[in-house]
């Protein structure tokens, strides 16, 4: 079954368009796996999946005498548990009376679901993130006392992840102080030139992330999402797909008769996993939650 309310068919485009700005970080920060197509994986609840993440170094020259054909590369296998997220709206025969209609339904849904799965799904980044190790190897300054000289120093903290390939995720607190460091050097202060002036690729910020800063190689993090399976009988229901990004998005159409009341819902499974990088930011390498000198 597919959808066939004007004030649905017409929400998908501003729906996708409320969660666009959650899925341009996601791809900045890692690879995805959107695919509703992909073997072996089926997502339940309680379920664990494990997903290959790999932070890239330099190739290595093979080496006869030790055979170092042989030793593999470094690739993680994270856990990731993917969450059951859904966010919509009712709709009864007295709303329809006071003048609700297709546009107005479009507006409704399309905000309420497209922003509140953007929210879950940068809220599973930030925990992500924050579950990190952090780190004794790469610290700065507490924030107000930070120059923008030690934010450069980010960049080549370590010379085994290339900071054009790596994001700079910040919290609210740190972003604030880099703007203020900024506008103090008469510089930019827009995060693209913020990331321009410390080297990174891309310089994001989370305003929950309980972590000052993180260092997100490419790949270090990765994502997974599924359509829940709908099994029931219902008003109307279908998959929407993004076509920038292949995020799916399940959408049902339920009635209760007993209320005379409509709810719509959009849902789809979410998870994210994470490869931190051990408290030396040397022996594993990952994310860096950078720390703070004493």
């Amino acid at each position: 079954m597919s959808l066939s309310s004007p004030g649905l068919t017409l929400s998908i485009e501003a729906l996708f368009g409320h969660i666009r700005p959650a899925l341009d970080i996601i791809d900045a920060l890692g690879p995805t796996d959107f695919s509703s197509e992909a073997p072996g994986v089926d997502v339940k609840p309680g379920t664990t999946v494990k997903v290959p993440l790999s932070t890239v170094s330099a190739a290595s020259a093979f080496d006869a005498s030790t055979n170092n054909y042989l030793t593999g590369g470094d690739t993680s296998w994270a856990e990731l548990t993917a969450t059951h997220y859904l966010q919509g709206f009712d709709l009864t025969g007295v709303n329809v009376d006071q003048g609700v209609n297709a546009a107005r339904i479009k507006q409704l849904f399309s905000k309420r679901c497209g922003v509140g799965i953007a929210m879950a799904v940068k809220n599973a980044i930030i925990s992500s993130l924050d579950g990190t190790t952090q780190s004794t190897g790469v610290k700065i300054p507490a924030v107000g006392t930070a120059t923008l000289a030690h934010y450069d120093g980010l960049a080549h903290a370590k010379d085994w992840y290339d900071p054009t390939e790596a994001c700079l995720v910040v919290n609210g607190a740190e972003y604030a102080n880099i703007k203020q460091l900024m506008h103090a050097a008469h510089l930019s202060a827009s995060p693209q030139s913020i990331a321009e002036e410390l080297g990174f690729k891309k310089v994001i910020v989370l305003a929950g992330m309980t972590a000052r800063a993180c260092i997100v190689p490419y790949s270090s993090i990765g994502f997974m999402a599924r359509v829940p399976t709908i099994i029931a009988s219902y008003r109307e229901s279908g998959v929407e797909t993004d076509e920038k990004s292949g995020l799916s998005i399940g959408i049902v159409l339920a009635e209760d008769q007993a209320t005379n009341k409509q709810v719509v819902n959009g849902d789809l499974w979410f998870g994210a996993a994470a490869i931190s990088a051990s408290a030396n930011a040397t022996t594993t390498k990952g994310i860096i939650k950078v720390g703070t000198e004493a």
